[in-house]
């Protein structure tokens, strides 16, 4: 009898030991998958939400240079496409360089045909214009008369003719200065090499920015 007795008792020992063992790998399973978790997540590099309906990618673009470069942005990007247009088209050719100079000097504000874009509605706007004596054209300064741009992020993106950004990002940031806007560092691209595709250009410029 003694013996059945210890025989059941070893049985129920194994048993309890078996059992024991797989709640405790089920625990310890279930701890580690949690850890990963924790480690994936915080092992992410940082980036910023961009939501791409309140994003806007706009520019002015006089002979096409800058219109491609938008292209590419907004395909990367997403959001609503606009472009800024002059109510009085701008001349072509040498022309170009003494009328531009001209409205430089006198600070001149170009009018804008109508936009058709509520601009409150986004976050964040992408900007792009060609550099003008240095600058960004005057029209750019029209644009930022006629919108609020009010506690927005602007993106500017240029293309130029070897000045780079031309000091547009600082220029901004100093006649947006009352309007608590956050200018991000911008994308520069020569004339020379606007033909060439700029999707991985664009694409390294936005993780940058921490948006890829």
């Amino acid at each position: 009898m003694k013996k059945k007795i210890l025989v059941i008792l070893a049985v129920i020992c194994v048993i309890a030991s078996g059992v024991g063992y797989y709640f405790y790998r089920t625990q310890r399973n279930v701890s580690v998958g949690l850890n990963n978790d924790i480690q994936d997540e915080n092992g992410k590099k940082g980036k910023t939400s961009l939501d791409s309906s309140k994003v806007l990618v706009i520019y002015f673009s006089n002979g096409g240079n800058t219109q491609k470069l938008a292209k590419e942005i907004y395909d990367q990007v997403g959001g609503d496409f606009g472009q800024i247009k002059p109510q009085k088209a701008y001349p072509k050719g040498n022309k170009l360089y003494d009328y531009t100079k001209n409205e430089q000097e006198k600070n001149g504000r170009p009018k804008l045909k109508d936009l058709n874009i509520d601009i409150s509605q986004y976050d964040t706007i992408f900007i792009g214009y060609p550099i003008w004596w240095y600058t960004y054209p005057q029209i750019i300064l029209s644009f930022f008369d006629q919108y609020d741009l009010s506690n927005k992020t602007i993106i500017p993106f240029v293309t130029h003719g070897g000045s780079g950004m031309s000091g547009t990002k600082e220029d901004m940031e100093e006649y947006l200065k009352d309007k608590n806007v956050t200018v991000k560092e911008g994308l520069a691209v020569s004339r020379t090499d606007i033909e060439k595709s700029q999707k991985k250009t664009v694409e390294n410029w936005l993780k940058e920015l921490g948006y890829k």
